[in-house]
């Protein structure tokens, strides 16, 4: 075995001024695949190259298996990457050292490539958590039953993305036999590819304000910062529009082996179909969102208009009130699934199945919460997923919804974990799909 040390990216310095490089290169003679890594050294405990060094690098050259480590040093670089290399086919698969906030950027630096469409179908991603929050992860270890509490829940994730026979899974490893369904989130200003959640409020303040503890405290920091934004509450007007739940039409897809054969040379197999033409009327004027045309094609149902055109008077509910908080888990692109959990430990939405293909979307007004001791309560029981059960908490499975702040600058709205600096979004369920490495 020889190790390289590219030239270029690896004579780059990470941000946080540590002298380590950021990129590094492993090339054995007799290896069985390639993957290309992606490691945040700040998530979590910013413990993610030492997680890589000791636990992930060791397996890797035992099962003989090549990788260029990417240690990011800062936001979108993933994402960059992801959309900028023209030998993105040459791996056999992304490995994600990190949080749900990595998982996020490399999603969206795919659909920022002229061949996304294709790339997805044959390029999985796996993930080992060393995030705080690793929401999609512990939904589909939850849907295996697979240990959701460390160091379980670390090494099982380390043995999936390392087995020579590791596969990118459909939905149900036995016997399931549909692909994964990914979300379209839209604001006035730019299209997302999304694949857990979207938080505006409650929820949302506790996720971004506890970032100042996460070094500290790791996935503790929520629990802190939930105490404190229930002792000093906050509320928000604002509208909510939504669509109930519409089954679609879908197609069979199949698992298929990671190693073995790179994505190039899957795509020279590959039978899916791209969408077709785009539904609006070409001679209205051109948004400045990218990739419009091509998500407006992709919604798993019709009709729904883009976010800057009126909402339909017909099959819309319309709420507009004073909120403590809307909070919606999304249906996993990485899973069909609803994105169950909000971390291994937050069990959100218990009662999302595999084959799901909606979204679940809650809220909480005002004037139905009793007291700031039942918000509390609702906190604390989310663990076990109890929180189902408490009457200020509205639930509804929808296939699109909209919400707009009525208080443009005031509470932040974050997908899948990342602020996106918006006073609206809109969220539809897509035909979208990708693959994840989920079992052997």
């Amino acid at each position: 075995m020889k190790e390289r040390r590219g030239s270029n990216l690896s004579e780059q310095k990470s941000a946080a001024g540590s002298g380590k490089k950021t990129r590094i290169l492993s090339e054995m003679s007799d290896s069985i695949g390639r993957l290309l890594i992606f490691v945040n050294p700040n998530s979590g405990y910013m413990k993610g190259v030492k997680t890589f060094k000791e636990k992930v690098e060791p397996e890797l050259r035992k099962k003989r298996i090549d990788f260029e480590l990417i240690i990011t040093d800062g936001a979108d670089h993933a994402k960059n990457i992801v959309e900028t290399r023209d030998d993105l086919a040459e791996f056999n698969a992304i490995l994600i050292l990190s949080g749900d906030g990595l998982v996020f950027e490399v999603l969206n630096g795919f659909f920022n490539r002229p061949d996304h469409w294709e790339l997805l179908h044959v390029l999985p991603i796996g993930i080992v958590p060393s995030g705080s929050g690793n929401g999609l992860l512990s939904s589909v270890f939850a849907s295996r039953k697979f240990p959701l509490k460390n160091p379980a829940f670390m090494n099982k994730a380390i043995d999936l993305v390392t087995s020579a026979t590791c596969l990118a899974q459909p939905v149900n490893l036995f016997g399931g036999d549909q692909d994964k369904i990914q979300i379209h989130a839209q604001t006035r200003d730019a299209n997302y590819a999304a694949f857990l959640s979207v938080g505006w409020g409650l929820m949302a303040d506790i996720d971004v304000e506890s970032e100042r503890w996460r070094k500290s405290l790791g996935s503790n920091r929520f629990v802190v910062g939930a105490l404190i934004r229930c002792c000093n509450l906050r509320t928000y007007r604002g509208r909510l529009s939504y669509r109930e739940h519409t089954l679609s039409d879908d197609s069979a897809h199949s698992p298929f082996a990671v190693f073995g054969r790179t994505a190039a040379e899957k795509l020279r197999d590959c039978t899916c179909n791209k969408p077709g033409t785009s539904r609006r009327n070409r001679s209205e004027p051109a948004t400045n969102r990218r990739n419009e045309d091509i998500w407006l094609t992709a919604h798993s149902i019709e009709g729904i208009p883009p976010i800057d055109e009126k909402i339909p008077d017909e099959g819309w509910t319309v709420i507009e009130d004073e909120f403590v908080g809307v909070y919606a888990m999304l249906t996993s692109p990485l899973l069909q699934m609803a994105a169950s959990h909000i971390a291994n430990d937050g069990p959100m939405q218990p009662r999302a199945m595999l084959d799901d293909e909606r979204i679940y979307l809650s809220f909480i007004r005002k004037r139905d919460l009793p007291s700031r001791a039942s918000l509390i309560k609702m906190l604390i029981a989310l663990e076990k997923g109890n929180h189902l059960k408490m009457d200020f908490l509205k639930w509804v499975d929808v296939s699109s919804f909209r919400l707009e702040s009525l208080t443009p600058g005031k509470g932040r709205i974050v997908l899948d974990g990342e602020t996106i600096g918006a006073d609206s979004i809109q969220v539809t369920v897509s035909n979208y799909r990708t693959a994840i490495i989920s079992d052997l």
